[in-house]
């Protein structure tokens, strides 16, 4: 495959059982995973170098809370059918703006893996690292002031340079969620600077996981009348789907 192996069923597994136990041997995860020790040492070196989590001698340790590579961590078998049902929604050829965030990371190597000669502009370096060895897709950097946590630019340099681009699509993840406000962030800043990037867009797509939507964020960012298609998966309540559908809303389960 163009671009490295990518990410694994086990990886998933091997995610998942580290971001619920915390720092875990390699014995304990080859036991866990069926497996031999030599290819548990393997995924690890594999996911360390991505930056997924860390290695210690003889142990797989999660990141620490507060960055973006821990979130990248969770639930990450459903943000990838997320990413492969967002990916559905792109041509080849197409220019399209991504926003910051793991689901959208993993979308963007959907991307990479799936599609020819797609560009994508985005304001996230974790991004732009995380795909930056496949040929297949084209890379645009915003510029701007640089948040350390989410690895992403934001700010007023941001949305003045968003704002030389037109496209039809713009896919963007979310903190949280409510049906008097919309979709909502935790960071001032970053929603700011999210709302210039949608009004470059015609369409907006939310990546969104169903526990997503059973917390409302600080700072609403995007309007339900403003949102085009929202992808999910089944554990979003069938109430909250059918009111988002009666809000004239695409909801796409992926699975």
């Amino acid at each position: 495959m163009e671009g490295g192996i990518g990410i694994k069923e086990r990886h998933v597994a091997l995610l998942g059982y580290v971001t619920q136990h915390g720092k875990t041997e390699v014995g304990v995860l080859a036991e866990y995973l069926h497996t031999s020790k030599v290819t548990v040492r393997k995924d690890l070196e594999y996911l360390a170098e991505r930056g997924i989590l860390k290695r210690e001698r003889g142990y797989a340790v999660p990141n620490s809370p507060g960055d973006i590579n821990y979130r990248m961590a969770f639930h990450m078998d459903t943000k990838q059918k997320i990413a492969r049902a967002a990916a559905a929604c792109v041509q080849d050829g197409e220019t399209l703006i991504v926003e910051s965030g793991s689901t959208c990371a993993l979308f963007a190597e959907e991307l990479a893996k799936t599609k020819h000669n797609v560009t994508i502009i985005t304001n996230s370096m974790y991004l732009a690292g995380y795909v930056s060895s496949y040929s297949s897709i084209q890379l645009i950097l915003l510029g701007g002031t640089l948040q350390p946590h989410t690895q992403s630019m934001v700010g007023p340099l941001t949305k003045n340079a968003v704002a030389s681009f037109h496209v039809d699509k713009i896919f963007t993840g979310t903190d949280g969620y409510s049906r008097s406000y919309g979709f909502t962030g935790e960071d001032l800043i970053r929603a700011d600077t999210l709302g210039a990037m949608i009004a470059s867009a015609d369409h907006t797509y939310v990546l969104a996981g169903s526990e997503k939507f059973s917390q409302p964020g600080a700072v609403y960012f995007l309007k339900l009348e403003d949102v085009y298609q929202i992808i999910t998966d089944e554990g979003i309540a069938p109430s909250e789907r059918e009111y988002l559908k009666g809000r004239g809303i695409k909801v796409t389960i992926a699975g």
